[in-house]
């Protein structure tokens, strides 16, 4: 099948680490990738001071970590160099377009979802695009904090749309 996996970014520490929520989407990922080991992959996330402040676009650490265990380097295409949700809509577009895929699959947290799908929706509006949502190993009281946080962003988000 002709297809895009597009793995929304999180956030990693001032010295590359991934962090939790970036370790829950990209495991979805490898789990997807094992039964559909032809999709072309778009990493996205560039620099920003809320979720990557280090030396590399954080989309080149997902990278990393996707090669180190075992996917291959042409199944790559050009980062998204993103600093939000909006904006990892907004450039896959132009990929999407150039590369017409059957379908584009998107990965993002089970808690953001709903924002990704807004705005993959209203800023990309590619017709076959399914998304997967990563459960999230977070603690609860972080996980409910994400949550509100969501829920804000969906409902302005919402006002826009």
């Amino acid at each position: 099948m002709n297809g895009i996996l597009i793995i929304c970014g999180a956030n990693n520490t001032h010295d590359g680490e991934l962090t939790h929520i970036a370790f829950d989407r990209l495991l979805t990922a490898l789990n997807f990738l094992k039964y559909n080991p032809d999709f072309k992959i778009l990493c996205t996330g560039g620099f920003g001071n809320h979720f990557n402040t280090s030396d590399y676009p954080h989309a080149q650490y997902l990278q990393n970590f996707l090669l180190e265990n075992g996917i291959p380097h042409e199944q790559f295409l050009e980062f998204i160099l993103s600093e939000n949700t909006i904006e990892d809509a907004q450039l896959c577009k132009r990929v999407l377009e150039r590369h017409n895929p059957e379908v584009a699959v998107v990965i993002s947290s089970d808690y953001h979802l709903e924002r990704v799908r807004l705005s993959f929706l209203k800023f990309c509006g590619y017709p076959s695009t399914v998304f997967l949502a990563a459960k999230s190993s977070l603690f609860e009281d972080e996980l409910e904090r994400l949550i509100r946080q969501e829920q804000q962003a969906v409902n302005r988000l919402r006002m826009m749309l």
